[in-house]
């Protein structure tokens, strides 16, 4: 599984860590209040579904990796196409025959 957070800002302005994992095709997302190091091992990563922002920051994300090579085109270009609305992000273990 390959991960990829970022900090960014909810609605009320407090921070937020995001955390995407892309693991058989498909992406999930995770979020926590960015806290001190006290109190980080008191929260837990909640899952949080895709928005069109959040697909957005993760490309932007992807792109800057890929421009140090730290990640393959093949990412940048599949979340590219989710954002075009060419691919969906699914689950294909979970997919009916």
């Amino acid at each position: 599984m390959e991960t990829f957070s970022w900090k960014s800002r909810d609605a009320q302005g407090e921070s937020v860590i995001y955390e995407a994992g892309y693991f058989g095709g498909w992406w999930q997302l995770a979020s926590r209040p960015k806290l001190n190091r006290r109190r980080r091992e008191e929260t837990e990563t909640q899952p949080v579904e895709f928005t069109a922002e959040i697909w957005t920051e993760l490309r932007d994300l992807l792109w800057r990796k890929y421009q140090r090579r730290r990640v393959s085109w093949n990412l940048v270009q599949q979340v590219d196409d989710i954002l075009a609305g060419k691919a969906k992000n699914e689950r294909r273990d979970l997919r009916k025959i």
